[in-house]
């Protein structure tokens, strides 16, 4: 399939949007790995079980993997071998948990460690939640909150399959979070709902069919609502991280935006990370200048590796 094909099924304003931010050599960068999909990777779960744990048990099973940058308990497998990743007994016990390597990275810059408390907002599967649990050792406490009945039954066999016993489960609106917890957490992760524009794969047109700018304005005003919502969470000198794993800017960069000139006691942090396909948050998008510190976000390009994703760290002084 060639890039003309692969334009040819995405939406048009879609495709728009990508030669907005992007450079037309990126653009096709991002369509080939919709089109090729990301290769398996998985995080060891250090609640249960040692890094050379699992990794001696995929050598008996003749899996070769490969380690990340991203952090020492990550690794990455070929694509075609994940059905053999998903017959170990480490993956049955809950040892190591399947994961994208763009999802692992929000929790790493929260910044967090033993005895403070941690909320997450919107924790549904529980991917970065677990993550954080295994961070501290469960040596601290983390209220995960999700709205979604069926979704919150996910997080919560997954919290138990990682023994994540640090984590308490909650299932209210984030919306209303801050005024329930007014300046209670030590850190706050916003994994916000969002379009899901760097998880595309074409072998899965449920990824892309239904995208439209309405779902993107949609998400943009509830985005903005759970930010505050995070803000008012977070205690005096806390950190918060804004994530998501779309790239509209009206779902990234804009909601940071409005909130950090709504709220002057926020700060940008920088990001120390240096990722081969990634660049800085934008501060000019159409008709719109954003806040020059935005730039010290992150923005990782689809690629083989990773997904899409943008990541946002702030102070409040």
């Amino acid at each position: 399939m060639s890039i003309n094909d692969i334009k040819n099924i995405l939406p048009d304003e879609f495709l728009m949007l990508l030669y907005e931010i992007y450079s037309p050599v990126t653009v096709d960068k991002i369509l080939k790995s919709y089109k090729d999909g990301r290769k398996t990777t998985f995080r060891v779960n250090t609640l249960k079980a040692s890094v050379s744990e699992v990794l001696d048990e995929m050598k008996r099973n003749g899996i070769k993997f490969s380690s990340s940058s991203i952090m020492k308990e990550a690794f990455i497998i070929p694509k075609d071998k994940e059905s053999r990743i998903l017959k170990l007994s480490s993956y049955a016990e809950g040892k190591l948990y399947m994961q994208n390597l763009s999802s692992m990275l929000s929790p790493i810059f929260l910044d967090i460690h033993e005895k403070i408390d941690i909320l997450d907002m919107c924790a549904a599967p529980g991917s970065k939640t677990t993550e954080m649990a295994a961070m501290i050792d469960n040596k601290g406490k983390i209220l995960a909150n999700e709205i979604d009945d069926i979704r919150r039954e996910r997080l919560k066999y997954n919290i138990k399959k990682q023994e994540a016993s640090c984590v308490e489960v909650i299932g209210g609106d984030g919306r209303r979070l801050g005024s329930l917890f007014p300046k209670a957490f030590d850190r706050v992760l916003l994994d916000a709902p969002c379009s899901g524009e760097g998880t595309i794969t074409l072998k899965e047109p449920r990824t892309y069919r239904g995208w439209n700018r309405t779902i993107v304005r949609r998400n943009s005003k509830l985005q903005k609502e759970l930010l505050e919502s995070g803000v008012n969470a977070l205690k005096p000198g806390g950190i918060l991280v804004y994530s998501t794993c779309t790239i509209s800017p009206e779902e990234n960069e804009e909601v940071v935006d409005e909130i950090i000139n709504k709220y002057k006691n926020l700060r940008i942090l920088e990001i120390n990370l240096t990722l081969k396909n990634s660049i800085s948050g934008i501060t000019k998008y159409k008709d719109r200048t954003y806040n020059h510190s935005l730039s010290k976000a992150l923005r990782v390009i689809p690629n083989e590796e990773m997904e899409g994703f943008f990541i946002c760290k702030i102070r409040k002084k």
